[in-house]
């Protein structure tokens, strides 16, 4: 669907002004809209997992583990696959508001695509540079949208997620060095090209929802203060949007109806996207070992 006709459904969630927000800039940031019990729920998971990733020496299919990772110093980067980690992670996906956020971005035919939960540990080593979302997972249209839910309370401090307004009609981007390998980030002479000082942080409290549209040029800075800064993502298309390279982190889910029904047409959009690796062949570790140029371990 077009941002017209979708605009054209009535809203579930979220307002007129926050969706035409959204179609404007290719951002959101929305609060008071997760309910307090699986707020509760996916903190008390986060939680959980982090104390599991000190069994674990290094990454494998669940935890992608940071180089200071110690077993009485976690430092777990991404919990990956998140809705393969526990069924409650898919239902929050499926069956809570979070879907019908995603329908009122990209009409009320929903596809789950994937999710993970990144965390942000304080100090200078957790830059996220600036990146488009859909070169690793492309689509053939460009509906889909990350909807991040912040898991603490997330001041410009702690590295909220920051993007450029309107870069989601404008240039997807290479992200390749001049070598021809994948660095999950712009050229430095395509950065070059950004009106940074019209860059958004989008910081919120607790239970904040994000919405970043998979063309929006995005980034975080490092996280300044002393507290972790969890954001649990999950990405949601239209249903009409049909992947054309495997995902990077398949799941057992990707590819199922959460609001709607499956579309019987595919929609095409003529703007080109660049190809990712064939991640099914590659292997994918993350925008961490990319951005880093880590060597990934046979787990990735």
């Amino acid at each position: 669907m077009t941002p017209e006709s979708i605009l054209t459904q009535p809203p579930r969630v979220l307002t007129s002004a926050q969706r035409q927000r959204y179609f404007d800039t290719g951002f959101l940031a929305a609060e008071g809209l997760i309910p307090a019990d699986w707020l509760a729920r996916l903190i008390a998971l986060s939680n959980e997992f982090l104390e599991a990733s000190k069994a674990h020496s290094a990454s494998n299919e669940a935890f992608d583990l940071g180089p200071a990772h110690r077993p009485d110093k976690p430092h777990v980067r991404r919990l990956r696959a998140l809705v393969d980690r526990h069924p409650d992670f898919w239902r929050f996906a499926a069956e809570s508001v979070l879907a019908d956020v995603a329908a009122d971005l990209v009409g009320p035919d929903v596809k789950f695509h994937s999710s993970k939960l990144n965390y942000k540990w304080p100090g200078p080593g957790e830059v996220v540079k600036w990146h488009q979302d859909i070169p690793a997972w492309p689509h053939t249209n460009y509906s889909p949208v990350t909807l991040g839910i912040y898991l603490e309370d997330t001041p410009p401090a702690r590295g909220p997620l920051t993007c450029i307004p309107g870069s989601h009609t404008g240039p997807i981007f290479v992200h390749r060095d001049d070598a021809g390998k994948w660095t999950g980030s712009l050229h430095d002479r395509d950065v070059a090209t950004l009106d940074h000082a019209r860059a958004q942080d989008l910081p919120g409290p607790i239970g904040t929802v994000v919405a970043i549209n998979c063309r929006t040029v995005h980034a975080s800075r490092a996280n300044a203060t002393d507290r972790v800064r969890p954001v649990a993502l999950y990405v949601y298309s239209s249903a009409d949007a049909f992947a054309w390279m495997p995902a990077p982190t398949p799941t057992s889910r990707t590819g199922a109806i959460v609001r709607g029904k499956p579309a019987t047409v595919a929609h095409l959009d003529p703007t080109p996207c660049p190809v990712p690796p064939d991640w099914s062949q590659e292997g994918y570790g993350s925008i961490y070992t990319a951005q880093r140029r880590e060597t990934r371990d046979a787990a990735d």
